[in-house]
């Protein structure tokens, strides 16, 4: 009779091993399914400047985006754009990732000149989203005294 019940017991333990690797691949399809989820669609955008440099005639502040959620990521085929409301007085060069944006402030600026720059970005399912700030362009700093003479007089 012990006989008998041993290919059952082989068939439970092959059935019980075979559940288990049926449960370990189902791990790694859930590892590898949130790997390769869609991307978490952008809602909006946070605009800083970041190079501490004044937002004055013949500077070129640096500004970055970052996209909201922070767990997002812009797609890079098709990166944000950017826009500002005066491109005399405030151009802006964006580098290929469209998340850095360089206003190029010329010379020539108008001090007390208000600017609005914007980005935006569509999303795989077609919603947009966008971000702002806005910037005022102020006097050029006084340049640092590096040397200086000194001349008798009498």
């Amino acid at each position: 009779m012990s006989h008998h019940h041993e290919p059952e017991q082989i068939r439970n333990h092959q059935l019980s091993r075979l559940i288990e690797l049926a449960e370990a691949q189902l791990c790694y399809l859930k590892v590898i399914a949130a790997e390769v989820a869609p991307p978490k669609r952008i809602t909006a955008f946070t605009i800083k400047e970041i190079s501490m440099l004044p937002i004055a005639p013949g500077f070129s502040p640096v500004f970055t985006a970052t996209p909201v959620p922070s767990t997002s990521v812009p797609n890079p085929a098709t990166p944000p754009a950017w826009t500002s409301s005066d491109t005399t007085n405030a151009p802006i060069a964006v580098d290929p990732t469209g998340l850095i944006a360089t206003v190029n402030i010329p010379s020539t600026a108008v001090v007390g000149t208000s600017v609005t720059l914007s980005i935006s970005y569509t999303n795989a399912d077609g919603t947009v989203a966008t971000g702002s700030t806005s910037i005022t362009i102020v006097a050029a700093p006084s340049p640092d005294i590096t040397s200086f003479t000194i001349a008798q007089t009498t």
